[in-house]
């Protein structure tokens, strides 16, 4: 496996790992290659963003995930990328459980050199089959169906180090506000061993602030039925740790903690992918 599908797999581990960034590689797979990865995620807090000021939930907000990522080259510039899965969430006894939101887009490799390329997304975002919560503080989602855009950069350096960035913006059907998102990081290769480190963040342009605790919270000017239309910001550091040996099979493990936001959960996240490839043809 080369270097280049080894972060493309870190990068759809990040993804599944923090929060909603979705974030992708610059780095396409050869024409013909299919890559499946499969990753379990946990997340949990007690803490969270009441606006921009702290509060303490009563009882810890758990939630557990599925993901299914798949990507193939369909030609030499041009991936194709599903993301699907399951979830559920635990608070006080009560759950919500159902389909995740799904993406499914393509990623253009538009600029390539010896080291550096420049890849742009576009992808559609499709509603899950969860419930939002109508008591509670957090629903496993905003259960919105929309569309995002972005562009990708990717910098190989000497010594097995490479740096990667991303911007872009996202669309989702009301009351969802609309958001900015994007993350940059670095990476270093050895011996079939990946490790990288970044910050992602995503903001939205608008929305309304959390008001008030459940069960009642501050009715009529804030209600449970309200958390879909919040402002929601945050800032979030993922590690990962990807191993590659030979056979195609790739073992990952990522972890990501919210470190300030507005109106979430500071949530640590904690992913454990495998995956496997079926290689095309080379470049």
């Amino acid at each position: 496996m080369t270097i280049f599908q080894r972060v493309g797999f870190s990068m759809l581990v990040s993804a599944a790992a923090a929060a909603t960034s979705w974030a992708a590689s610059p780095w396409l797979p050869s024409q013909g290659t299919l890559t499946v990865i499969e990753t379990y995620s946990n997340d949990t807090f007690t803490h969270y963003f009441q606006g921009s000021h702290p509060n303490t939930l009563p009882a810890p907000y758990d939630q557990f995930t599925f993901t299914t990522s798949i990507e193939y080259g369909l030609r030499r510039n041009l991936t194709l990328d599903v993301e699907m899965g399951h979830t559920k969430t635990f608070f006080r006894g009560s759950s919500l459980a159902g389909l995740s939101d799904s993406l499914v887009g393509f990623r253009y490799r538009a600029y390539t050199n010896e080291r550096f390329v420049v890849t742009v997304r576009g992808a559609g975002i499709i509603a899950g089959t969860y419930d939002l919560t109508k008591i509670a503080n957090f629903s496993p989602g905003e259960k919105a169906s929309g569309a995002l855009g972005s562009a990708i950069l990717g910098y190989t350096l000497p010594h097995n180090f490479f740096t990667f960035s991303e911007t872009g913006y996202r669309v989702r059907t009301n009351p969802v506000p609309q958001d900015f998102f994007g993350n940059a990081g670095i990476g270093y290769f050895i011996k079939g061993l990946t490790f990288t480190t970044d910050y992602q963040t995503s903001r939205s342009i608008n929305g309304v602030d959390i008001s008030g605790t459940a069960p009642k919270f501050n009715a009529p000017y804030f209600t449970a039925a309200m958390f879909p239309a919040t402002k929601k910001i945050y800032g979030a550091m993922d590690e990962g740790l990807i191993w590659s040996p030979k056979s195609g099979l790739t073992l990952g493990f990522t972890s990501s903690t919210i470190l300030h936001g507005r109106n979430v959960g500071k949530k640590q996240v904690f992913a454990f992918s495998v995956g496997f490839t079926l290689p095309g043809r080379s470049h």
